[in-house]
């Protein structure tokens, strides 16, 4: 197998040098890329990088995990008519099969890509380990084209905390609000979404919402807790809220022993009412 590893920077080398050796690919020929320049935007390394490919094809490029590394990956498989796949965390030749994190680091998927090149870019905060393995393979330059003059430079900005966060009201979703419009609701209720991992594995949510132990913990004034049963990992992520009202199917669910309120019935409906409700005190 030939790979290329990218480095859009000179560190990057020891974490894609660790996941060759971590998934036993250290018999496959090497060569190493490398961006030789300053670039803002990863548009500026595609034609290089689609050029470097031509030259010299091979059957895997290596990207270190960035936000540039996802899409330089992901747009590159696409012009080179190869397959994509980001964010990834081993890779077995053997199988051919690639595995990575999905539903906020809960589960681990393998996929078997078709089509090559295959363009990976690796999982972050991998290893930054010293290299072992001798650099002898071919190296070519990579160098980054100007900003198009229909393309700016990229802003920075600061970003406060999550919304979840400071969020005095949360509407707490769990999968007995799948076919809910919560997004609506929410809003009516003057609160932030949040959901159950169970309700984030249904599909269709935002994975950086997802509240308990191994997601968003939040302390609002209010937490409307609907659809879902009360896991004790799901309720760690709400228990600083000063009041919690409960809404569920099952009377005996044990989402109401945390519960300052409990509402027996469907979440869809109740919180249509509890939204018409909100929505007539503030018109009066």
């Amino acid at each position: 197998m030939n790979i290329a590893l990218v480095l859009l920077q000179p560190a990057d080398i020891d974490t894609l040098l660790a996941f060759v050796e971590d998934n036993d690919l250290t018999t496959a020929t090497l060569s190493y890329w490398r961006v030789d320049g300053e670039y803002v935007l990863a548009e500026q390394l595609l034609a290089p990088l689609e050029s470097a490919f031509h030259q010299a094809p091979v059957e895997m490029l290596l990207f270190a995990g960035s936000h540039g590394g996802d899409e330089l990956a992901t747009r590159l498989a696409w012009r080179l008519q190869g397959c994509a796949l980001c964010q990834a965390s081993a890779y077995s030749a053997a199988e051919g099969t690639v595995s990575k994190a999905v539903y906020g680091n809960g589960l681990v998927a393998t996929f078997q890509p078709q089509g090559a090149p295959l363009c990976l870019s690796l999982a972050g905060g991998g290893p930054r380990r010293a290299a072992r393995i001798a650099l002898t393979g071919a190296e070519r330059t990579l160098t980054p084209q100007p900003l198009r003059a229909t393309l700016s430079a990229p802003q920075s900005a600061a970003f406060s905390r999550h919304p979840l966060e400071t969020a005095q009201r949360v509407l707490a979703c769990g999968h007995g609000t799948v076919g809910v419009d919560t997004a609506r609701l929410a809003a009516a209720l003057g609160a932030q979404e949040g959901y159950s991992r169970q309700r984030i594995m249904a599909g269709g949510c935002d994975a950086q919402r997802m509240l308990g132990i191994s997601g968003q913990k939040v302390a609002p004034s209010l937490c409307i807790v609907a659809g879902a049963s009360g896991a004790s990992a799901f309720m760690a992520g709400i228990a600083g809220s000063d009041f919690i009202v409960a809404i569920n199917r099952d009377p005996d669910a044990p989402v109401f022993t945390m519960a300052d309120v409990g509402i027996v019935g469907d979440a869809g409906e109740a919180l249509e009412t509890l939204a018409a409700c909100c929505l007539q005190a503030l018109s009066c």
